[in-house]
């Protein structure tokens, strides 16, 4: 019985040497946690090669699971990766596990970055596998028909485009109008301004959330503003009319015996129609002028020489 059973051990283990490719001695290996990298040269070498890697693990026939083996050596194997195991762990005389690994592919999705771990060959594959969807204006780096290579990042810029609408301020119009009962220089709200509102209406666009553009698209008028109205009065204020002097005087300033210093008066020569504005700066006229003029303020209505000319003082 003893025979029996080492025969079948025998068999086994030149079964698992056979189909398995037991390590050799010239090439340092031996049953157990060694394991061996290379690139698959599978029948679609033409659109995968160097894409997935596979691994081999041996164990030798003391570790009688996979699990036990793949926990045992820290194994790690991704919930993609494929994994076949021949022959029987439970059988006790060795086994091999062979990994192929996904692909691991970058994804920045807007603002989120995520792993992925496929075996498709396109971008489009893989965001369908993934049911990672796009909008009709997302934009997406590389293309949908680009081949999945290793070190991929795939860019998704999310992109969006809604109107917006914003409601702005319409400032009224100020119209003024003269008025020939108000004296000159005062004025009169004859009707009180409105504003008005208008609503725009923009295109904007988002990319990941942040806003990139705003076109304006339409304007539309939803209150009209009401023009403010101002009387003007142009009604003389006649402060006197009489003689005009001059005396050495500041550029264009003048003396009066009734108006406050500081006021502004508009002389005319009643003979020529020439006009000054002046300042008052004070009184203290002796001789029987209503207004001593500076000598510049003079010249402007008639030559210095003639001394005393007749003039109409008034608001300007």
């Amino acid at each position: 019985m003893q025979k029996i059973v080492g025969i079948i051990a025998i068999s086994g283990a030149v079964l698992f040497s056979a189909i398995a490719g037991a390590p050799s001695q010239s090439d340092k290996r031996i049953l157990g946690v060694e394991q061996e990298k290379f690139v698959s040269n599978s029948s679609q070498e033409d659109q995968t090669q160097g894409l997935f890697v596979v691994e081999n693990f041996y164990s030798s026939g003391k570790i009688r699971s996979y699990q036990d083996f793949i926990e045992s050596e820290k194994i790690v194997v991704y919930p993609e990766d494929k994994v076949k195991v021949f022959p029987e762990p439970e059988l006790g005389i060795g086994f091999r596990a062979q990994i192929t690994r996904a692909l691991a592919v970058r994804v920045i999705d807007g603002k989120r970055e995520s792993l992925y771990r496929t075996f498709s060959t396109r971008v489009t594959d893989l965001l369908q596998e993934k049911k990672i969807e796009l909008g009709d204006k997302d934009m997406i780096d590389p293309a949908l028909n680009s081949q999945l290579v290793k070190g991929i990042v795939i860019k998704i810029i999310r992109v969006s485009e809604v109107e917006v609408k914003q409601n702005q301020k319409i400032d009224f119009e100020v119209i003024y109008e003269d008025d020939a009962s108000l004296d000159k220089g005062l004025t009169q709200i004859k009707r009180a301004g409105e504003k008005g509102a208008k609503e725009l209406t923009y295109l904007v666009r988002r990319e990941d959330g942040e806003e990139v553009s705003r076109e304006l698209k339409k304007t539309e008028i939803v209150k009209k503003s009401v023009a403010k109205i101002i009387l003007r009065g142009t009604r003389e204020v006649i402060y006197g009319v009489g003689k005009a002097t001059w005396f050495g005087a500041p550029a264009m300033s003048a003396a009066h015996n009734s108006l406050a210093r500081g006021t502004m008066v508009e002389v005319t020569n009643l003979d020529n129609g020439k006009k000054v504005v002046v300042k008052i700066i004070g009184g203290g006229i002796l001789s029987n002028a209503i207004i001593d003029l500076s000598p510049d303020a003079f010249s402007q209505l008639a030559p210095l020489s003639n001394g005393v000319i007749k003039v109409k003082v008034a608001k300007p």
